[in-house]
């Protein structure tokens, strides 16, 4: 019994041995990597004029320090003409709800008459019913019925002129609504054409190429400035193809972490997002990025020259 305890402890201490000694090769196998990098934006924005015309202001704050806040007003363009038309657009809408108004008070009127026209027809129908049982029973002359049949004629026709009445009414605000749609559609686009001639931010951001002058005029489509947001950035390197090719030793892998080093002795914090599929022909490196972490990016330079070590997966 001794001897069967003893002998299953040496065999645990045996695969407590190994597992130790697994574990330490594992991390033996890992071979860190160092690569020269250069810090880029992640991601930059194109700001371009969507109109032309000329420079009437310009952001003190964002020609004094290069960044902006998203929305933030950067160029404005000379908008007396497109003031002008959005003025009267509005005008123009509010001229056209009038007119849709009136016509709904034109409808509710002749709906009006026609319930009126409409009690004054049966009136005279119930009239020249009794008056057409007395004419036959000899009760009243042909003279009296004739001036009773008269009646009941112009009350008919009444009635029909007002629902021709209402139709035409119906119609005429049907007319209407679409004139106010078709000034809707114009003031919309007149609003477009007027906000047009405001360049703001998409975005906090910095801006590279920001140099506008008032007086300058500008064309449509003509490039302001480059934004991006700094928090946002990586760092671009070339790997080697036979580093690429030890992988998992190396920490060259999508999503591995990685040690960003500055000039100044400050580090970051990032990992592989991007490894390139084609290598350079003649020096057999492969382009790769690598995203840095948000809670330092801001405080590295777009350009500036960072090492990269690859380090061991955590898990």
């Amino acid at each position: 019994m001794i001897g069967k305890i003893a002998s299953r402890r040496g065999a645990l201490a045996l695969g407590l041995a190994a597992t130790g000694a697994m574990a330490q090769e594992t991390e033996a196998e890992f071979q860190p990597f160092t690569f020269a990098g250069t810090v880029v934006a992640r991601e930059i924005t194109g700001l371009s004029y969507e109109t032309g015309g000329c420079i009437v202001s310009v952001s003190d704050s964002a020609r004094r320090t290069g960044a902006a806040e998203s929305g933030q007003l950067l160029v404005e363009l000379d908008a007396q003409d497109a003031e002008l038309a959005l003025e009267t657009a509005r005008a123009r809408v509010a001229d056209l709800e009038a007119a849709v108004a009136e016509k709904q008070l034109a409808i509710d009127a002749a709906e009006a008459n026609v319930d009126r026209r409409a009690q004054e027809l049966a009136f005279v129908g119930k009239e020249f019913a009794r008056n057409e049982q007395m004419f036959r029973r000899g009760l009243i002359n042909e003279s009296t019925m004739e001036g009773v049949e008269s009646r009941m004629m112009n009350a008919d026709f009444a009635a029909d002129q007002a629902k021709e009445t209402l139709a035409s009414a119906i119609s005429a605000k049907k007319r209407a609504e679409i004139a106010l749609d078709i000034g809707q559609l114009d003031l919309q686009l007149q609003q477009v054409a007027h906000a047009a001639l405001q360049l703001r931010a998409p975005y906090a951001g910095v801006l590279l190429g920001f140099a506008p002058n008032v007086g300058d005029c500008v064309s449509a489509g003509a490039s302001a400035a480059q934004i991006y947001a700094p928090e946002k950035k990586s760092v671009e390197v070339f790997v080697r193809v036979d580093q690429l090719v030890a992988q998992q030793s190396s920490g060259v892998t999508i999503g591995a972490p990685v040690r960003i080093a500055r000039i100044n002795g400050q580090a970051c914090g990032g990992s592989f997002t991007w490894i390139g599929t084609e290598a350079d022909l003649e020096h057999q490196y492969v382009k790769s990025s690598i995203e840095v972490d948000e809670d330092c990016a801001a405080a590295l330079y777009l350009n500036e020259a960072v090492e990269v070590e690859t380090l061991p997966d955590p898990a």
